[in-house]
């Protein structure tokens, strides 16, 4: 909602239609345009690179794909992949917000997967900003798993 206050066009892209039904229903309350797609990112990312779409903001928010230990390789992948989809579509200048929610994807890892990302798309990345959870969200240092968000504000080159 905040990106339809300061963008000429604004597309939510997600795979619940009911989420999405709930922000068209914010955006109308709130006097806002957003466009929505129910759509799978992976797939749309794709499509959007082949038909040569540009933007100057794409905003990751993936669900946490590592769940446990065991399904961090996959969720790697699938980080990285998406990462990577989203890089082909930015605009020299573009921002791309990205995040994990997954205490499995530590911070290292999650840069690691940055840096293969833009290096696999040829985008030279800049670092804007780092962040990880609010402080209602304590991160306990004796529980790791208490350091689930990591956020980057990266800008393309």
């Amino acid at each position: 909602m905040h990106l339809a206050l300061g963008f000429q066009e604004v597309l939510a892209v997600d795979s619940s239609k009911e989420a999405l039904a709930k922000a068209e229903e914010n955006a109308r309350l709130n006097g806002l345009r957003l466009k929505t797609l129910e759509a799978n990112a992976f797939d749309l990312l794709r499509s959007l690179e082949k038909a040569g779409e540009r933007f100057d903001l794409v905003v990751l928010d993936p669900p946490a794909f590592a769940k446990g230990k065991k399904d961090l390789e996959r969720a790697y992948r699938a980080y990285k992949e998406i990462n990577l989809r989203a890089l082909k579509l930015l605009k020299e200048g573009g921002i791309l917000a990205t995040a994990s929610c997954s205490h499995h994807m530590t911070e290292p890892l999650f840069y690691q997967m940055l840096l293969e990302a833009a290096q696999d798309a040829r985008r030279t990345l800049r670092v804007l900003e780092k962040r990880g959870q609010p402080f209602d969200h304590p991160v306990l240092l004796n529980h790791p798993e208490t350091h689930y968000l990591k956020f980057a504000l990266l800008e393309v080159l």
